[in-house]
């Protein structure tokens, strides 16, 4: 079968940003979990905020893009079930990615951001009202930051199953239904 320039284009967008969302993910989990896990609890509190906005440079292209590149991907292999499936699996896991960010971290970022006295711990009354926990002090400071990195773990397992799922559906794409 021919090559496809444009389904190979958005393929390789849904794959690369997936799997670099994956590496950022693992980054920040590991590498900055262990860092943080390596500093009192307080500087972790004072270090956090400043260091997420940082990650928040990289992270939102890579998380919109992965979007855009999962759907049209999705919409090019509507046809075909297998791959359909595939992708499908895919955008669900973006979706609950989604709803583990905007439920659970986020409103935990915005408690971090009100405790080193950032504007955004103000502006986003929203999120500190759903949040699982209350205002961030010294004597929950260690427990806040076990619970952020306890809660990352689910992040970094299903960015991997993305480009997994993305892979598996391009495996069974028109370029090898033949």
């Amino acid at each position: 079968m021919p090559s496809d320039p444009y389904r190979d284009r958005v393929n390789a967008l849904a794959v690369v940003t997936s799997a670099a969302f994956f590496g950022a993910n693992a980054f920040i989990g590991l590498s900055m979990g262990a860092f943080w896990l390596g500093l009192p609890a307080t500087d972790f509190v004072a270090q956090f905020f400043p260091q997420f906005s940082t990650f928040l440079y990289t992270i939102m292209p890579l998380f919109l893009a992965m979007l855009v590149g999962l759907f049209l991907s999705a919409r090019l292999d509507r046809d075909m079930p297998e791959a359909r499936r595939n992708w499908r699996i895919a955008l669900w896991l973006y979706l609950v990615l989604s709803l583990i960010t905007v439920l659970f971290h986020m409103p935990l970022n915005v408690r971090l951001a009100a405790a080193v006295g950032s504007p955004v711990g103000d502006a986003l009354d929203f999120y500190k009202a759903i949040a699982v926990v209350g205002p961030v002090t010294e004597e929950n400071a260690a427990t806040i930051r076990a619970v952020w990195l306890l809660g990352h773990i689910p992040r970094v397992l299903i960015t991997f199953a993305i480009p997994v799922y993305a892979l598996r559906a391009m495996a069974v794409g028109p370029a090898h239904s033949n």
